[in-house]
């Protein structure tokens, strides 16, 4: 719930912050299409159903992790309010040093834990704006996959993973075709249960913060 209020104000501040001058001027619309490439930054909801069953306590787990989000877009629908069609991919991971062992401990860990997500999610957006910049507010549902242990494990992503993305942003173009952007958005990995091969997972939650340039 806490990482769903976090989008949501990044959501908000996005709107706000959208240049005046984009919103004043309808003589062109966003799109007709968009790429989007940026860096990314995500908070992991950590747990011990996730952590136990993979030999790791919830704080062995990073709880913060980097990485790429690319995505496209097009724009069939150019109105007032400019409807919008794409995907995005992306790819964050990290590990967590293990801190030191506590007194009279015999078998403290000494290998890193670590936590990759890798999605693909389908969006349908709303876009508020002009062609020199217009925020957004956005969604989907698509699949990812996840792994978590040991870093020097030989560690396997799992199956497929249904995965809500819901968020928004702003694009402000500095020139004809490049802007910058900024984005938030939060995913919700469904749980999976135990199977062949797999030790199963609970719903994992994250909220990514993205930023980097968008072409058209």
């Amino acid at each position: 719930m806490r990482l769903a209020c976090r989008a949501l104000l990044a959501v908000s501040v996005c709107l706000l912050v959208c240049p005046a001058g984009a919103l004043a001027q309808p003589a062109t619309l966003p799109g007709p299409f968009v790429l989007d490439a940026r860096g990314a930054f995500s908070t992991v909801g950590r747990s011990e159903e996730l952590a136990a069953p993979r030999g790791l306590t919830s704080g062995e787990l990073p709880k913060k992790v980097l990485g790429l989000d690319v995505g496209a877009h097009f724009y069939p629908l150019r109105r007032k309010v400019t409807v919008g069609l794409g995907a995005s991919l992306l790819m964050v991971g990290g590990t967590q040093t293990p801190g030191p062992p506590e007194e009279g401990a015999v078998d403290a860990p000494v290998t890193p834990g670590e936590f990759r997500v890798r999605a693909i999610v389908p969006q349908v957006s709303l876009n508020f704006g002009s062609g020199r910049g217009w925020s957004y507010l956005g969604g989907g549902l698509g699949f990812s996959q996840m792994k978590a242990g040991r870093a020097e494990s030989d560690l396997e992503y799992s199956p497929q993973l249904l995965t809500l993305n819901v968020g928004g942003g702003a694009r402000w173009f500095v020139s004809e075709h490049i802007a910058f952007n900024i984005e938030g958005r939060y995913y919700r990995l469904a749980a999976k249960d135990l199977e062949a091969g797999y030790v199963g997972n609970p719903v994992v939650t994250m909220f990514v913060l993205a930023a980097g340039l968008s072409f058209k």
